[in-house]
Formats: structure tokens, C-alpha cells, sequence
């Protein structure tokens, strides 16, 4: 046995240290035909019948030997071109290991580090052969493992370009143009461009030794079937491959299904270490960028849509599709994927009324490019990200832009939403729309949108930036129409638009919305808490240009509490009164600055109290109190505010007792609270006169006074036309009355 020699082992780069061999054999023809077949396989020699090595010999002669062989080829071959003779076949299947080093030409660029500078020198050409199952290259078994290839142009074979099958692990493939001459012309094959069958670990493109990554990726494009496809094979490295464009990243060469399609597990495609030296770039394939069915696979700062050297290229399909648990789609060490100008999703997991992709991890992506300052530059998908059926996927820290449809769509159940910004960028001059249609879409039950450490961000968006509809969703602690800093990004219709029963929606900041900051249809048994709505936290003005919360249709038993709602161009509470919904509770929400009052029944202006509250439409027009007197005693410490109020509504128009709620405002508006003051919970007798008397902050000397009336089903009332009390000119405003 010898040892490779020094030349040889910069070729082979540092796979081949130290690395032992039976024999090396050297091609020194490109030609094919009746006299290209090893005279004596085995005897370590490769030798035609006319003295020659042509490659069909230097593989039957690496078959016959169970070692390592390695194949070079001669100095002198420039753009060399191996056409198969039809009446040879293809090459033989190899069957042990080998490596097969098209570098080692004298011509090639072997210092190159970008692909298209290094085009390979020795072309395998399968035009001449006719039956589909006739491959380039096929690495078959277990003897064939930890063989390579590299260096090398295959082209026109009618069936796959590379075959690595049954067994034939670890296999490298790097530096080669497979279905694209070296030219860049494209001359694809029939089948798959690399196919990789119930064989695993094999790495396509540069291999990571470390955390570095070394050689070149491939040119994978203009073949029949998909680009690159691993069937049934695990724990595959898939890196810094360009698929479907030419070599320069700027010419379509799309391959006929998929950019990459994989059935397997635990494959890595593109790596975390860095997108420069780890990522594929994808695109033009008629299918779509990237199919995943299996589980835990790894998918890494990738670009689906635009070439290495950039521009954008329109692709067919979804970027990424995903069918399968614990797939990781991007990551949260910022190198997540990169996704542009794909006809349907950018990223999908499961389909509609079939498979299901459950718990997987869609992370830290961008979804769309942004034409903020350039807008040429601006290309979106068609959708962003599509659960179109799938449960408990985390979808975190993703900016979706400039999509066609939604932004976001959700039809599985119990996903989670967190970091995520929809509709806009952050630019050199503040926050620049770059609207989807719709923020998001939810159509599936029992989602959760939102987390205290984690919000997202849904504005810019031409329609609604959350849609729900579904029941039991969670919106919390969410950014809707403004951005990071609470400037207006706001979207073109409402806030959060609901249908659908039993949601959450609290903590979240509401503003700058085209229409209401937040409207209910459908949305029985609700609970909306603790929002601030047209007002930012810090008091500032981000009215909403309609309702602050409207509510339309069939939204019965909601509990409204504890809300800040200001600054919107109409009612801070709207309800249309065409339907009889009952149950609407709202308490202790502080409100002013609204154009309409605090609480519009029937979107009409104050709804005068009729005799005994016989009338009936949304909250059965449950009458509000009436405030007879209030007295500030500003001699005692703390000073006291008795009320004398009385509520005319007879026992058979509400369920007793009732609970009355009682705001202070600073300034004159017409029923409206800015501060919640304090409830009577035990008002017993109709249109008695009840009398309570709560603490005020010494320094208070006057106000306006209004209250709310709801009875035991939770039937709330406008609030009452307001009552002054105190000395005006002594109005101030005090922290210690805001809730």
C-alpha cells in the first residue's frame, strides 16, 4: 500500500489525510465505446484495449478491489467532454469505495471560493443512452460508502445524475455541475439531479469539519425530476448548494418538482454556523423550493427565491413544505431562512383535509424582502407562513412581509405565536409599511398569540392585522398597528377583527388602526382585559379611526374589564343594536378622548332611560344610574364623595342585585370615565335612592362623575350623562385615581 501523494492531497482536500488506498488510476481520455473496458479488472492497473484509462475503465477496475482506489484525471483535459455510448450503457455501478476527483485537473480553479468561478473540466454526457433507469453515476451499498466526487459536469442522462443507494453511507458530493454544463448552459437530466435512497449521512456541497466549512457546494438544476431528493435516508448535510439557478445565482434553471425533497429524518439543510458558507440558495422549481417529510430535520439560512449574487427570481409552489414533528425551520441564533417570490407559501406546514405537521419549530425567518428604501427591491410570497394543518408548532421571531394574501395563516390548534412582526420594517426613518393582505389569519381552535416576554407585531397590513376565526384563541400582550417604539404602523381595517367564541384578548397595546382598534362577531363567552386601546401606556394619543372595541353581531355573556380606551375617533365601546345580545359586562375600563361617548347601545349617542327599562335590544338596554347629587367634603381627611343615585329598572327587566360602577373624570366629557372610583355591588330595590360615599386624594376639588349599571346576567349599561361636582377651577389631574 502507499500513501497518497502531496499533490493528490491538496486536491482531495482534508478528507484524504493519512488515508490509505489500493491504487490510484489516472483518466487520460474522454471517449467511450466497445474498447473502453478494462482489459483485466483487478489487476491494479486501468488499461483499455488500447492502452488508454478512459473513466468506464477506472471504475470496473475500482470495483474489483475492496480498498479505497482513487480516480484523477490527466493534466491535460480542458472543458473535456465524455459522451456514453449508447451500446456501452452508463458507467458501471460502483460498488466500493472511491473517490473520484475531477479537481485534480490542471485547468480547474482549485482556489476558487465561489462556484461559478471554479466550472468543472471533465463533463459526463448521457444523451446517447435511452432508457429512464440509466443513471450518471451510481453509488450502490454498503462497499461504496465514504466514497466522493468532485469536480464534475453530468448532463443529459435520461434517469438521475447522481445515484447513492442501499446502503452507500457517507458519501461526498462537492464542486460538480449536475444537469448544467460547464458552460452554464443548461443540459439536465431526466430523473432526480442527486438521489440519495435508504442511504444516510452523505453530505452534497461543502462539508463542515468543525465549525468551518470546507470545498465548494453544486449547481443542481434543469433536471426532469427534483433537484437533490433523499428517500428514506437520515442524518444527511445538504450545504452551500445552488439549486435551480445557474452558477452565477441570476439565470433560471429550475428543476422540474422539487429544489430539494426529502422522506427521512435528522437532515441538515444549511447549518447554522454561517449562511455565507452554509446555506443553499433555491429557487425557479416547478414544485416548490424545498418538500420535507420526516421528523427532526434541520433547515438553516437558506435563500428559496433569489440567487447567490442576488435578484429575484419568481418560483412556483411553496419555499418550504412540511409534513412531519420537530422539524426545525430556521433557528434563533440569526441564521434563519431567507424566503422570496414564491407563488404559494413561504413556508407550509401540513395540508388542508390531509397530513398534519405537529411540533415543529418555525424560527427567526424572513419572509418577503422589504423595498423601504429601494422599492424595486420589494418581493413578497403569496403567503407567509401557513399552518394549513398542523397543532403545537412554535412559530417565533419571523418577519413576514409584502405577501400577496396573509401574512400569517393558522388552521391547526393549539400553536404558538410569539416575536413575530407582520406588515412592516423597521427603516433609517422610523417604522415603513410593507403590507401583507391580512396580518393573520386564525382558523383554528385554541391558539395562544402572544407573550409577555415575547410580543408580536402586526401592522401595515392592508386589511385586518388579526383575524380570528376560531374559538378559544389567546391574543396577549400583543403590538397591534404600532411598532416596537408605540409609533403608528397601523393597519388598513381593524385592529383585531374577531368571529368565534371563548377568546382571550388581553395586555395587548391596540392604535392606528384604519377602522375599529378591536370588533366582535360571534365572540360568545370572551374575555377582553387589561388592553390599552387608542392610548399607549405612556398616555400618548394612538387613537384608532373607529370604535376603540366594536361589537357587531351574536356576542353574548363577554366580560369587558379593565381597559384603557382613549383617543378613538368614535365610541371607546360600540355596539350595534340590530340583535338582542345579552351579557356584554364592562367594568373598571378608563375611558376619554373618544370622539362618540364611552359606551354607545346601538351606536346612537346616549340612549335616554325609559320607565322601569321594559325596552329591549343589546344588553336588554339595561338603564343607567341616575346621579341625583355628589358632595365633596374636602374638610375632612382624606376628603369624601358621597353619591345619591338611584337606577329605574324593574325587577321583571333585570336579574337583581345590581352592581354599579362609578368614574371620575378631569375634564368635561359627555359619559365618560378617565378613572374608576368605585362600585356598589348590592342595589336591591328599583329606583330606590342608594347612598355611598367613597375616599378622595387630598387636592381633589371637583370633577365629573358618570357610572355604569349591570345586572346579575351581566347586562351592562352606558355610562350616565355626567354630573359636576366640586370647584372647577381646582381640577387636576392625580396619578392616584388611575386604575
Amino acid at each position: 500500500m502507499k500513501r497518497i501523494p502531496a499533490l493528490a492531497l491538496t486536491l482531495a482536500s482534508l478528507l484524504l489525510a493519512n488515508i490509505t488506498w489500493a491504487a490510484i488510476f489516472t483518466v487520460d481520455i474522454a471517449a467511450d465505446d466497445a474498447d473502453a473496458h478494462d482489459t483485466n479488472p483487478g489487476n491494479g492497473i486501468c488499461a483499455d484495449a488500447l492502452g488508454s484509462c478512459p473513466l468506464r475503465a477506472a471504475l470496473e477496475e475500482a470495483n474489483a478491489t475492496a480498498a479505497l482506489d482513487v480516480i484523477l484525471f490527466a493534466n491535460g483535459f480542458s472543458d473535456a467532454v465524455l459522451t456514453l455510448a449508447a451500446s456501452e450503457g452508463p458507467l458501471p455501478v460502483i460498488t466500493n469505495q472511491v473517490f473520484i476527483l475531477g479537481e485534480s485537473i490542471d485547468a480547474y480553479n482549485s482556489a476558487a471560493t465561489l462556484l461559478r468561478n471554479a466550472p468543472p473540466q471533465f463533463t459526463i454526457d448521457g444523451s446517447q443512452l435511452t432508457f429512464s433507469n440509466q443513471n450518471g453515476l451510481f453509488f450502490n451499498g454498503t462497499g461504496a460508502a465514504d466514497s466522493s466526487v468532485s469536480a464534475l459536469s453530468i448532463v443529459n442522462f435520461p434517469g438521475t445524475g447522481i445515484v447513492v443507494g442501499f446502503g452507500a453511507d457517507n458519501v461526498l458530493i462537492d464542486r460538480s455541475y449536475i444537469g448544467m454544463r460547464p458552460d452554464r448552459s443548461a443540459a439536465g437530466n431526466g430523473g432526480h439531479g442527486i438521489q440519495v435512497i435508504s442511504s444516510d449521512g452523505s453530505r452534497i456541497g461543502k462539508r463542515r469539519i468543525g465549525n468551518a466549512f470546507q470545498g465548494l457546494g453544486n449547481a443542481v438544476s434543469s433536471n426532469g425530476d427534483s433537484g437533490i431528493r433523499l428517500e428514506n435516508s437520515d442524518d444527511n448535510q445538504v450545504h452551500a448548494n445552488l439549486i435551480g439557478f445557474s452558477p452565477s445565482g441570476t439565470s433560471n434553471r429550475g428543476n422540474g418538482q422539487y429544489g430539494i425533497h426529502i422522506t427521512g429524518n435528522s437532515n441538515a439543510i444549511g447549518d447554522t454556523v454561517s449562511d455565507d458558507e452554509a446555506g443553499n440558495f433555491i429557487g425557479a422549481n416547478d414544485l416548490g423550493g424545498l418538500l420535507i417529510i420526516g421528523n427532526n430535520n434541520l433547515v438553516h439560512a437558506n435563500e428559496l427565491g433569489r440567487g447567490e449574487t442576488g435578484g429575484f427570481i419568481t418560483s412556483e409552489g411553496d419555499g418550504i413544505r412540511v409534513f412531519g414533528s420537530f422539524n426545525f425551520i430556521g433557528n434563533n441564533n440569526g441564521n434563519g431562512n431567507k424566503i422570496y417570490e414564491h407563488d404559494g407559501a413561504a413556508i407550509k406546514l401540513g395540508v388542508i383535509a390531509g397530513s398534519q405537521a405537529n411540533d415543529n419549530f418555525v424560527i427567526d425567518n424572513q419572509i418577503g424582502s422589504s423595498g423601504s428604501l429601494f422599492p424595486i427591491l420589494m418581493s413578497g410570497n403569496g403567503m407567509g407562513i401557513d399552518v394549513a394543518n398542523g397543532d403545537r408548532n412554535v412559530i417565533a421571531d419571523n418577519a413576514v412581509i409584502n405577501s400577496v394574501t396573509t401574512g400569517i395563516n393558522i388552521r391547526g390548534e393549539a400553536n404558538n405565536l410569539s416575536g413575530n412582526i407582520v406588515g412592516f420594517v423597521n427603516g433609517l426613518f422610523g417604522s415603513n409599511p410593507e403590507p401583507n393582505r391580512d396580518g393573520l389569519m386564525l382558523l383554528g381552535a385554541d391558539n395562544i398569540i402572544g407573550s409577555a416576554a415575547n410580543p408580536n407585531f402586526f401592522g401595515g397590513n392592508e386589511r385586518e392585522g388579526i383575524r380570528i376565526s376560531a374559538s378559544g384563541t389567546r391574543i396577549e400582550f400583543n403590538r397591534i398597528g404600532v411598532d416596537r417604539n408605540l409609533n403608528p404602523i397601523g393597519n388598513g381595517l381593524q385592529g383585531l377583527l374577531v368571529f368565534g367564541p371563548g377568546s382571550i384578548i388581553r395586555d395587548n397595546i391596540i392604535g392606528s388602526n384604519g377602522l375599529n382598534g378591536l370588533e366582535l362577531h360571534l365572540a360568545d363567552n370572551s374575555n377582553i382585559a387589561n388592553n390599552f386601546i387608542g392610548i399607549a401606556p405612556d398616555g400618548s394619543n394612538i387613537g384608532n379611526s373607529g370604535h376603540g372595541i366594536n361589537i357587531v353581531a351574536s356576542t353574548d355573556n363577554t366580560d369587558i374589564v379593565f381597559n384603557n380606551i382613549a383617543f378613538n375617533t368614535a365610541s371607546g365601546i360600540g355596539v350595534v343594536n340590530n340583535q338582542n345580545m345579552t351579557g356584554l359586562d364592562w367594568f373598571q375600563n378608563l375611558m376619554h378622548d373618544n370622539g362618540g361617548i364611552g359606551i354607545d347601545l346601538g351606536l346612537n349617542g346616549i340612549t335616554p332611560n325609559d320607565l322601569g327599562d321594559a325596552d329591549e335590544g343589546a344588553n336588554r338596554l339595561q338603564n343607567f344610574p341616575v346621579i341625583e347629587s355628589a358632595i365633596l367634603d374636602t374638610l375632612v381627611t382624606p376628603p369624601t364623595l358621597t353619591i345619591s343615585y338611584r337606577v329605574d329598572t324593574d325587577n321583571n327587566n333585570a336579574d337583581y342585585p345590581l352592581t354599579t360602577h362609578f368614574y371620575w373624570s378631569d375634564i368635561d366629557e359627555n359619559a365618560q370615565g378617565r378613572f374608576y372610583l368605585g362600585s356598589d355591588f348590592s342595589y336591591n330595590t328599583p329606583n330606590a335612592v342608594e347612598i355611598i360615599t367613597y375616599d378622595f386624594v387630598e387636592g381633589i376639588f371637583g370633577g365629573w362623575l358618570t357610572a355604569t349599571a349591570t345586572d346579575g346576567a351581566g347586562n351592562s349599561s352606558e355610562l350616565a350623562a355626567r354630573l359636576m361636582f366640586g370647584e372647577l377651577g381646582e381640577i387636576f389631574f392625580m396619578d392616584g385615581f388611575e386604575n
